[in-house]
């Protein structure tokens, strides 16, 4: 070994743990009522809200997402594929605080 600890890419469970929590506070539920094969829209967002929610992700995560991106993967579990793909293209490795 170089001494050098290689960094390891995010998962898309690392992911989808983190949408759970972030996604039970735009709706105002407890992350346990959210059923993550469930279609988000499912929730009551209408397309204004996702467009809103796509563009707070980006925010936090510091990648740019397509506009319609929660429509494109409509679960939460696609979602959070998705994302990790997207985060380890980019080299982000870690995940923004969830605020309570």
């Amino acid at each position: 070994m170089n001494g050098v600890s290689e960094v390891k890419p995010l998962e898309a469970s690392d992911v989808l743990l983190w949408l759970v929590s972030r996604f039970a506070r735009w709706l105002k539920m407890k992350p346990d009522e959210l059923d993550t094969s469930q279609r988000i829209s499912q929730y009551g967002l209408d397309s204004v809200a996702a467009v809103s929610l796509s563009s707070e992700l980006e925010d936090e995560l510091g990648i740019q997402l397509e506009t319609a991106v929660i429509w494109e993967y409509p679960t939460l579990e696609s979602l959070a594929g998705h994302l990790a793909g997207e985060l380890s293209r980019q080299g982000i490795t870690t995940l923004p605080a969830v605020d309570a």
